[in-house]
């Protein structure tokens, strides 16, 4: 790209002379992260300086990565797992699943290709010649990490091709097509869609060989007339978005033992919610995203303070 700057330029203009270019190239990557264990998942937590680095290469380099924005809703500004669901608000057939070990079935070569063939639109002019280090830095042991800030835009755009394809398939067959990080969902008003998990499987299989298989335990068929669940979220058969029951109960009866019985509202605020009032917060600022009908019943219920106390944390 003509008068476009190099990444040392770029590199240079983000940090001031704070951190080196020279030591960003050579980085030894393996002595600047820690594993984590986190419910049953390997987490790798980078290193201060390793996360300013890594910051930078999604703001400046993954950030331009090609992904199809028609149909991928995760990882993205003024998108969510919300506006995934509500594509699907209308229709009566649907279809989800998910992709098993995602993040560890993109490998070194699909990050080599997004570098090579799907960015386009970056702004730095020698990304090229930077390959080998970029890959050391975003790929641990062959395999993209759970827990490096680059990992979830390259999960985005590693299946480029493929989302091309089954949106086009999509688009033939009136069917709805969103893609939430690992999670797949089909739907359509008039198509049962009975055969596409095994279209789905055969695009996989196309692009990424064997590498990509779907998650039969979280591959469901359903229609209205059945309770439409889709990311944790629920379709109502008017084709609300809301949130599912269970949630709802659980407030409602963390609620209603914070007025009447103390003593119960401490053993459930344990047992529930590990003592954990943020987990609280993080549930209703969640409803309020989804379904802010549903926040204002509870604030008629229960009354505007006892919501805004648990939404600040405030709770004595």
């Amino acid at each position: 790209m003509k008068n476009s700057p190099s990444l040392q330029d770029v590199f240079t203009s983000t940090f001031h002379q704070k951190l080196n270019f020279n030591d960003f190239l050579n980085l030894d990557v393996k002595s600047e992260y820690s594993p984590l264990k986190h419910s049953r998942k390997l987490i790798l937590q980078p290193s201060s300086k390793f996360k300013k680095y890594l910051r930078f290469l999604n703001t400046f380099v993954f950030e331009y990565a090609k992904i199809n924005t028609n149909v991928v809703y995760s990882y993205r500004k003024e998108h969510s797992a919300y506006t995934a669901v509500k594509k699907h608000a209308d229709s009566k057939y649907f279809f989800q699943t998910d992709l098993s070990s995602f993040f560890y079935s993109i490998t070194v070569e699909d990050v080599k290709n997004i570098l090579e063939n799907y960015m386009g639109d970056s702004p730095i002019s020698d990304l090229h010649e930077y390959q080998e280090q970029l890959l050391n830095m975003v790929i641990v042991d062959g395999v993209l990490p759970v827990g490096f800030s680059t990992s979830p835009k390259i999960s985005n755009s590693c299946l480029y091709e493929f989302d091309n394809e089954l949106e086009q398939y999509c688009l033939e067959h009136s069917i709805i097509y969103t893609r939430y990080s690992d999670d797949i969902i089909l739907s359509s008003k008039n198509n049962d869609l009975e055969i596409v998990e095994d279209v789905i499987s055969g695009m996989l299989n196309k692009f990424f060989g064997t590498r990509f298989q779907l998650n039969s335990n979280k591959t469901k068929h359903t229609h209205k007339g059945k309770k439409i669940k889709l990311l944790g979220m629920v379709i109502l058969p008017s084709g609300k978005v809301t949130v599912d029951i269970k949630l709802k109960n659980q407030i409602e009866i963390l609620f209603y033992f914070y007025l009447n019985d103390k003593e119960k509202f401490t053993d459930y605020l344990v047992n529930k919610y590990q003592g954990d009032l943020g987990k609280i917060s993080g549930q209703l600022n969640y409803i309020n995203t989804i379904d802010k009908s549903y926040l204002n019943k509870l604030r008629k219920k229960y009354g505007n303070f006892i919501v805004d106390t648990f939404i600040h944390q405030t709770v004595n």
